[in-house]
């Protein structure tokens, strides 16, 4: 930043503040949670949950009131009960905004051509009858809170979260210490413990991507999906498939895809191919030169076989079916979460890598028994792969316009794996 724009920015603080403290005392409800979310073609917005009226937030010493964007007693058809005894609130940013204050702090705005990106997801504790239950209450169990403190301490210009935030869906079973006390089911309690009050410290870092997961389809989570994250506008009724669009970041553009829905065992043939493919063709004008495509379910991935010890199985044939005819070449990888470890797959200059990056705290996903380099996934072999399965996130720093260094790290901030991002070409190694 040159001399006087940081200059102009001090003096924009100091107004902004002092604006802040002299606005009316009905507009100071508690706010809850605050961030600030990425949406299509360079748009963006500031988001709060507040316990009362919206706060008004200041962008450039201009105090902007915050529209209501969900209810208390909003109705919102397609999913299940659930209680949000909470207000969600957004406003645009301005274009060309410098600084914005909320609730007397300043928001982290989105910088064109970030050079430094934190990946991660499948962050909430797994609360599930039928499933192994997480110690919520234990750090090393689920430790969500200790990754987003971490990634905010690497100082990114933007966070990626490749979905699934809330896990707590069934009650902590009865005497299980581990997870005592802790709220379940899809509204605002299990929301805010699973997700926004383990997030805060990395809602004041940088401003997000939030990629839909399918926790948060019309059958579980939806209604939190819609009601806080969600890009676009409320709607009265859930949806699932809600298309693609894209994020634009000066030169670095995100295509985002929503496949929270996707149906992970159906194959090519399924109905789902043409109603994705033509979400696709949709945006396909909108992608620039150089794109990451950023979606929950991984498009060319690997994982374990259930029940078979002496296999894999590969993620996601409708994705695949779908997109894979249609990516253009101007995207440079593909990123996803869902499956939960990390993978970094390379098929040369044939389609986009793959990465996973599912290591956010959800309970682990078991290690692929076969290798996957080599492996024939989707009908391309793999040059190179690499699988870790544990906690941890990931962060790339930019070297030039068309390459990046990425290294994954675990809970402590110790270095797993590094890799390089060269065009098309992923390579990872410790």
């Amino acid at each position: 930043m040159s001399e006087w724009r940081h200059t102009l920015s001090i003096v924009i603080f100091a107004a902004a503040t002092l604006v802040g403290s002299l606005l009316p005392q009905h507009a100071q409800a508690k706010v809850l949670a605050q961030w600030v979310e990425l949406g299509p073609d360079g748009s963006s917005s500031v988001r709060a949950i507040t316990d009362e009226a919206c706060p008004f937030v200041t962008f450039d010493g201009n105090a902007v009131a915050m529209g209501v964007r969900s209810e208390p007693a909003q109705k919102f058809d397609g999913v299940k009960p659930a209680l949000f005894p909470v207000r969600g609130c957004e406003a645009a940013v301005p274009a060309g905004s410098i600084t914005a204050i909320l609730d007397g702090k300043t928001l982290p705005l989105a910088k064109p051509n970030p050079q430094r990106i934190v990946i991660f997801g499948d962050t909430g504790c797994r609360l599930k009858a039928g499933d192994p239950t997480q110690a919520c209450n234990d750090a090393k169990e689920w430790p969500f809170p200790k990754v987003a403190t971490m990634a905010a301490a690497a100082r990114p210009d933007l966070m990626i979260h490749v979905g699934d935030y809330e896990y707590r869906e069934d009650a902590c079973p009865a005497g299980n210490a581990g997870c005592a006390g802790s709220p379940s089911g899809y509204g605002w309690d299990a929301w805010n413990a699973d997700f926004f009050e383990a997030a805060s410290p990395l809602f004041a870092a940088a401003p997000w991507i939030m990629v839909r997961g399918n926790h948060e389809d019309c059958s579980r989570a939806g209604e939190g999906w819609f009601r806080f994250l969600d890009p676009s506008p409320m709607q009265p009724a859930c949806r699932d498939l809600t298309g693609d669009y894209v994020v634009r970041l000066g030169d670095f553009s995100v295509l985002v895809v929503d496949s929270a829905k996707v149906k992970d065992s159906a194959g090519a043939d399924s109905e789902q191919v043409p109603i994705l493919r033509r979400q696709l063709v949709e945006v396909l004008a909108k992608v620039p030169d150089y794109a990451w495509l950023v979606t929950h379910k991984p498009v060319n991935a690997m994982l374990a076989k259930p029940g078979d010890p002496h296999d894999n199985i590969v993620s996601n044939k409708v994705l695949q079916a779908a997109l894979g005819a249609d990516i253009p070449a101007s995207v440079r990888m593909e990123v996803a979460g869902h499956i939960h470890f990390f993978q970094a797959v390379d098929f040369g200059d044939a389609r986009p890598p793959q990465l996973v990056v599912g290591t956010g705290g959800d309970n682990l996903e078991g290690m692929p028994t076969a290798s996957v380099t080599g492996a024939d996934i989707n009908g391309l072999k793999a040059l190179s792969a690499v699988t870790y399965s544990g906690f941890a996130y990931m962060v790339w720093d930019r070297l030039g316009n068309n390459s990046w260094n990425g290294t994954l790290f675990d809970v402590d901030g110790k270095p797993i794996n590094h890799c390089r991002l060269a065009d098309r070409a992923l390579s990872c190694g410790s």
